[in-house]
């Protein structure tokens, strides 16, 4: 190849217009580099219908005008010879244009009024399949095209398919930011559904709480007021009795019939009375101390410092009442004193809720209805065991009993909230763990970690 074509094809290659994508850029400079090499006026590039049975002009260059995307077509039914030689897929070389086989076609429709005496066309391919040609045409005395013009223009041809797989790069790229700029806009819009529906959770998830809190509560008072109203009855019933005594004994005074005997078995019914109206309004006293000091610790919402031992104790004194009524024997198993830095309101919930929820589905065919509630410490947690001797839980359900609304009492009046309160307060607010025991057979257990410090 000349010297002055391969410093020019090496000029086309090394530019960055072939691999910008920019096709209307790189054809022109493919064209000119045509022009300049093989010192002729008239180049053009024409692509193949997809059908491969026409070809049109998509950029040409004559002198000093350039169209671009021009409205010339050439159908193969018009002319077969030279589609033929295009089907070959080889560059077509008229030294003689108006004479050769494969370009005479032209002769009186393009050759003849645009001057062309000489076309040279090379086949532009892309990824195996030819696409067009780069169509070099002669004006003037015929021409023989040189083995090394001819390897020039399938150069160019070869580097014009370059560019094409530049812009179709740059398109499937475009493509895909698109595809990723929606993406990530589906992305933002379903993640602020998510956040929203999350923020409209955690305030359910709240509300249900303290509305459980409150019905925890409300059960609490009911079984208190029912337990309350039996040392006051025997209190008001034994002070009723005493000032029937005292009007007996003031009658006889004023009848001067009081004698001694009279007079000694009235103040031995008093003290009796006394004594019997003492010790039932200090009952009474005592649960109402401890319903104050359960229903503090199940309203608390603060992070302190407290013995997670008497915070139970508290609690289930609390529920004696509602224990006693159901017939339940609750043990906390002794120990020491078991220091925790939490929410001592959470934890109360959460004995509340499981001791409810036994109360609502363990014992139903269980004769000595028995809670064994248990505490151990270790070096970096506190566990909690809980257990009752009922009816434990089926294993077909035990991947659900945490799901809220999930309930297999539901005729029963039960919700389905009671453990998914409790999972979820002991996961997110205590930042601890649940565990359901593998062995139902004896009955519900639980196990519930909780971090010493948080």
């Amino acid at each position: 190849m000349a010297r002055n074509l391969y410093e020019t094809l090496l000029d086309v290659s090394k530019s960055s217009m072939i691999d910008a994508g920019d096709m209307q850029s790189a054809g022109l400079l493919i064209l000119t580099a045509a022009i300049h090499g093989l010192g002729i006026n008239r180049a053009g590039i024409w692509l193949l219908s997809d059908d491969k049975q026409a070809i049109c002009g998509k950029m040409l260059i004559d002198g000093d005008d350039c169209k671009l995307d021009t409205d010339l077509c050439l159908a193969r039914r018009d002319f077969p010879n030279y589609f033929a030689s295009l089907d070959s897929e080889r560059a077509v070389v008229a030294n003689d244009a108006q004479t050769d086989p494969s370009t005479c076609e032209f002769r009186s429709s393009y050759l003849i009024p645009h001057g062309i005496t000489s076309m040279l066309d090379a086949p532009i391919r892309h990824r195996g399949n030819m696409l067009g040609i780069i169509c070099c045409e002669h004006q003037g005395e015929a021409r023989v095209w040189t083995n090394e013009e001819i390897a020039f223009v399938s150069a160019l041809a070869d580097t014009y398919g370059r560019a094409v797989s530049a812009a179709q790069r740059n398109e499937y790229e475009q493509k895909l930011q698109d595809i990723n700029d929606q993406l990530e806009q589906k992305i933002n819009e379903r993640t602020e559904g998510l956040q929203t529906a999350l923020r409209n959770l955690h305030h359910t998830q709240a509300k249900l709480i303290e509305s459980e809190k409150l019905a925890s509560l409300g059960r609490m008072v009911s079984s208190l007021a029912h337990e309350i109203n039996t040392p006051l009855g025997i209190a008001v019933t034994s002070s009723s009795h005493c000032a029937s005594e005292l009007k007996r004994v003031q009658q006889l005074y004023r009848d001067e019939q009081l004698n001694e005997a009279e007079f000694a078995q009235f103040l031995q019914t008093i003290d009796d009375g006394l004594q019997l109206i003492n010790h039932n309004l200090s009952r009474a006293a005592g649960l109402v101390r401890d319903f104050k000091l359960s229903g503090a610790i199940h309203i608390a919402d603060e992070r302190e410092e407290f013995d997670l031992r008497s915070c139970i104790e508290l609690s289930l004194k609390g529920l004696q009442p509602l224990l006693r009524k159901e017939q339940i024997s609750c043990e906390l198993a002794p120990g020491a004193a078991l220091p925790l830095n939490s929410y001592p309101g959470a934890i109360a919930q959460i004995i509340t809720n499981l001791i409810t929820n036994s109360i609502h589905h363990a014992f139903a065919h269980t004769e000595h209805k028995q809670i064994r509630i248990a505490l151990e410490q270790y070096a970096d947690k506190v566990a909690i065991h809980y257990h009752d001797n009922g009816s434990g839980i089926p294993n077909d359900i035990r991947d659900k009993i945490f799901e809220p609304f999930f309930t297999t009492a539901r005729r029963t009046g039960g919700s389905g909230l009671g453990l998914s309160i409790v999972y979820n307060l002991i996961t997110q607010k205590l930042g601890g763990e649940i565990e359901l025991a593998q062995d139902q057979a004896q009955g519900a257990a639980f196990t519930i970690n909780l971090p010493s410090h948080r």
